[in-house]
C-alpha cells in the first residue's frame, strides 16, 4: 500500500485483463478450428467461359445487362 491506497485502487484491472485475455484466446481458437478467415475465391483459369465473359465485359464488347444475363446461365 502506498499513498492512501492508490495502488490498491488499481488492483481491479488485473482480473479484467485476465478475462479479456481468456476471451481473446478462445476467439482465436474458435477461428482456427473453423478454418480462419474465408478463403479467397479461386482464380478463374485463362480460357474458361467465366474468364472469357469477364474479359469481354472489361473490353466493353458486352454491356452490364448482357454480362449479368450470361453469368446467370448454367
Amino acid at each position: 500500500m502506498t499513498v492512501n491506497g492508490w495502488i490498491m485502487g488499481w488492483m481491479w484491472i488485473w482480473p479484467v485483463f485476465t478475462v479479456a485475455g481468456l476471451l481473446l484466446i478462445g476467439f482465436v481458437a474458435v477461428r482456427q478450428v473453423q478454418g480462419g478467415l474465408a478463403s479467397p475465391p479461386a482464380p478463374r483459369s485463362v480460357g474458361s467461359a467465366a474468364w472469357t465473359l469477364d474479359e469481354r465485359r472489361a473490353r466493353g464488347e458486352i454491356d452490364e445487362d448482357e454480362y449479368g444475363r450470361r453469368r446467370r446461365l448454367p
